[in-house]
């Protein structure tokens, strides 16, 4: 189910040197504080724009969530791109976060940590690939940290291929 306003996303640990980026959003694209943020594969949105993150495409590129608007004001539920790419910029906090994990056969468990996980949505992680964007790799679950919540993992967001800034 796709958000409709911002939500809370936790950090998992210390910032650890990790810099806010900015990423241009794509023409009209809504993104929510707290969501996943990627840049477009090219496939709904233009390539190398941000946008939202409710059907991430195989081709998409994990870098962070969500924090805030830069250059207009941060009103909520969420931020809207102008009509033009690029027209709106949000700053993406990276590192690790607790995002939600999925159920039935996108449930994750501590055999999962090291290891790669994908995006299903916004705010939600599966070790299923199929059709889906690299999110990062789980690096810990409720069974090693008693501190994550049940349904949850820590994933560091990201991939090799990751870069900052905007297109």
């Amino acid at each position: 189910m796709a958000l409709t306003a911002d939500i809370s996303t936790d950090r998992y640990g210390s910032p650890d040197g990790h810099q806010p980026q900015s990423l241009a959003l794509g023409a009209s694209v809504t993104v929510y504080r707290g969501s996943v943020a990627a840049i477009s594969g090219g496939t709904s949105v233009t390539k190398g724009y941000g946008k939202n993150m409710a059907t991430p495409a195989a081709t998409d590129v994990v870098i962070g969530i969500v924090n805030r608007a830069i250059d207009i004001a941060n009103t909520s539920p969420g931020i809207v791109g102008t009509s033009a790419d690029g027209g709106v910029h949000v700053e993406v906090e990276t590192g690790t976060f607790i995002l939600a994990c999925g159920t039935g056969a996108d449930a994750l468990t501590v055999t999962n940590n090291g290891l790669p996980v994908y995006l299903v949505d916004e705010k939600t992680v599966s070790s299923v690939s199929t059709s889906r964007p690299v999110a990062g790799v789980q690096v810990a679950d409720p069974t090693t940290d008693p501190t994550i919540p049940s349904g949850f993992v820590a994933v560091t967001l990201g991939t090799q291929s990751t870069h900052g800034g905007s297109p």
